[in-house]
């Protein structure tokens, strides 16, 4: 049976889109409010081993202010409290004044003592939009001005909030 075909990952490959939507909401530093997330979805996932994935995401994003960059992209993905998942991506430059679609590889590892067949059947399971939260850090830079962001716990449901 194809990978993307099994329920736990189709809701992982719309988890992974959803947090670096959150990365790029949360992390534009004041005076680019008006940057968006225009799309999101999941390119490929790959796994590798037993305890980790790699997985491409495309993302359309509405800058219409400054070319705004972002490093250090770390999150964590969270069920009722408990870590599921750590996850990494490479910095990305958001383009001025642009609408553009930019693909980003990201890292996922299981957190913790967390299984692969756990995680699965965590996600084959309803969940409602509270049960799973997401923390992200990163820093955002603007003309070489830098902040460190940190958005804690943010849950679901509230995230898919923001992106309708």
């Amino acid at each position: 049976m194809e990978m993307s075909k099994k329920p736990g990952m189709r809701r992982l490959s719309i988890l992974l889109p959803l947090l670096l939507a959150l990365g790029l909401a949360g992390c534009a530093p004041k005076g680019l409010q008006d940057l968006s997330v225009t799309s999101a979805r999941v390119v490929s996932i790959v796994p590798e081993g037993l305890t980790s994935l790699s997985a491409e995401l495309e993302v359309g994003v509405h800058n219409p202010s400054a070319r705004l960059t972002l490093t250090d992209l770390t999150g964590q993905a969270k069920y009722r409290g408990e870590a599921l998942l750590d996850l990494s991506a490479d910095g990305v430059v958001i383009e001025a004044r642009t609408d553009s679609l930019y693909r980003l590889p990201v890292r996922c590892r299981l957190s913790g003592d967390v299984s692969l067949l756990g995680l699965l059947r965590t996600f084959e399971a309803p969940l409602s939009k509270d049960e799973l939260t997401l923390s992200v850090k990163g820093r955002a830079s603007v003309r070489g001005i830098g902040k460190d962001i940190e958005l804690e716990d943010i849950p679901l449901g509230t995230l898919l909030d923001e992106l309708r």
